[in-house]
């Protein structure tokens, strides 16, 4: 009886089907590879140049029309 249980085991992992012979897993790796493939072509592509870090309210005052401060008006009154 043993002997039976045990050839029929052997049997079984020997008529197993590749992971990959599936189609579905198959169509569903080629979907991941693809997506993760657009996901780092975005993110070099988009995110990748440095971003310059200046005076960030200078955009808004040209866009509204608003004058800038002055430098006297910053550092204070020499008098």
């Amino acid at each position: 009886m043993k002997q039976d249980v045990k050839q029929d085991l052997k049997q079984g992992l020997k008529q197993r089907r590749p992971i990959f012979s599936i189609p579905l897993v198959r169509e569903l790796t080629a979907v991941l590879i693809i997506k993760l493939a657009l996901v780092f072509l975005i993110a070099h592509f988009f995110f990748s140049d440095p971003v310059i870090v200046g005076d960030e309210g200078q955009g808004l005052q040209e866009h509204f029309g608003l004058d800038s401060p002055s430098v006297s008006d910053t550092q204070g009154d020499p008098s």
